[in-house]
């Protein structure tokens, strides 16, 4: 005997069907067996439909990723300008950033407090956006990777990274100095087509200058 045209539509549906059943209690089986068939099919049509209206395909993403460092300290000024961009549509790519002791918590942007080792995120990163400490800028540019870097006046010494930047800023173009938090937006559409060069740290002379110094003495 062949398969009903129910069978097959369920079937197609990819509901298993059983063999129909002879008599009298093989036809109210088989009426209950399809009113219940039925009824899965009408659930996981509707469930199918849901779920295409909740989780549309996300298209992949070719932005990219900027990782941002406050080192140890806190810069909740740079924080919220760059959640307040992310939420409003100004930042395309992935935001990832370590927030040191910072006490505001990023509402769009992903974030956590430190890591013993920063590198993997300094490599996996597109851009970098960090404070003005020496240590973590001649860290990141020794990598090669591009960086906007800006001073953090809430430390101890305000002008202390200041100095150190504009200094920076004029020996290389290895990197951009955004001397105000306001300005972040300004820099990030600078950094699209700046010329982000490798840089080359000035030789060191001090033990020349040493070895001088004792054949003189």
């Amino acid at each position: 005997m062949g398969a009903s045209s129910s069978s097959i539509a369920y079937w197609k549906a990819g509901i298993p069907c059983q063999r129909p059943l002879s008599g009298a209690v093989g036809k109210h089986e088989k009426s209950v067996s399809q009113s219940y068939l039925r009824r899965q099919t009408i659930v996981r049509l509707m469930a199918a439909k849901i779920k295409t209206k909740l989780v549309p395909e996300e298209k992949k993403s070719t932005a990219g990723t900027i990782f941002i460092t406050i080192g140890n300290g806190k810069f909740d000024p740079l924080v919220q300008e760059l959640d307040r961009l992310k939420k409003e549509g100004k930042i395309e790519q992935k935001i990832i950033v370590q927030l040191g002791h910072g006490s505001y918590r990023p509402q769009y942007c992903e974030w956590f407090t430190f890591d013993p080792n920063l590198n993997n995120f300094y490599q996996q990163a597109d851009l970098i956006i960090s404070h003005g400490g020496p240590g973590t800028v001649f860290e990141i540019l020794r990598l090669g990777k591009k960086l906007i870097a800006l001073p953090n006046r809430d430390r101890t010494d305000p002008r202390h990274q200041v100095e150190y930047l504009e200094a920076m800023a004029q020996e290389t173009t290895a990197l951009l100095y955004c001397d105000q938090v306001e300005r972040l937006h300004e820099f990030l559409e600078k950094a699209k087509s700046h010329h982000f060069t490798t840089y080359q740290p000035p030789s060191c002379t001090m033990h020349q200058a040493a070895k001088r110094f004792l054949n003189e003495v």
